[in-house]
């Protein structure tokens, strides 16, 4: 079990037991990358996506109680979002597109240096732009591996793709992180 699973873990006893600072916690980690994901499969630009998380954020504090998780917290919180997509856009029939807004994250920088801050913040401003070149699937299926820690198993299921796929996708989000680096100036 990976240090995010623990640290899920131990919110969701805490969000049990009615703590909100946890579940502010919770909301924070997951929000910008379910938007993501939610804008990835409606049909076009709108605000749907964040009323569709929101949404689910709140029929999860709603249900904080009885709630069981059987694979992953991250994995149920996707699972949700994209069960609400399907059901709000289901009777208007709308196709899948995929689309991604840049959300930037802040990562845990209160041990370090200002020149290690200002390193890792030219290397994610770099990374992401990187990202952004990648093609828009290819973005979400790397996002959902690297930032939140799904598994290929996972991320096929959600996407309803196969694992092949997932690994392919995968394979080519890194070949093309690498390949692009080289031709880049910024630091790696």
């Amino acid at each position: 079990m990976n240090t995010y699973q623990t640290e899920d873990i131990q919110l969701l006893v805490r969000i049990k037991a009615s703590d909100s600072q946890a579940f502010d916690q919770l909301f924070l980690k997951y929000y910008a990358n379910l938007v993501r994901f939610s804008r990835s499969l409606l049909p076009y630009p709108t605000d749907a996506a964040e009323d569709v998380v929101l949404e689910v954020f709140q029929n999860f504090w709603q249900q904080r109680e009885c709630m069981i998780v059987h694979t992953s917290l991250s994995s149920l919180l996707y699972r949700c979002v994209k069960n609400r997509v399907y059901d709000k856009f289901r009777k208007h029939k709308f196709a899948v597109l995929s689309t991604l807004e840049d959300v930037p994250e802040e990562r845990d920088l209160d041990c370090a240096t200002p020149d290690q801050i200002l390193s890792y913040k030219e290397l994610a401003a770099s990374l992401e732009r990187l990202i952004k070149l990648m093609p828009e699937k290819m973005q979400v299926i790397f996002r959902m591996s690297r930032e939140d820690n799904l598994t290929y198993q996972e991320i096929a299921d959600l996407l309803e793709i196969s694992v092949n796929s997932v690994k392919t996708q995968m394979y080519r989000a890194i070949k093309f992180l690498k390949k692009s680096h080289r031709f880049d100036n910024t630091p790696f």
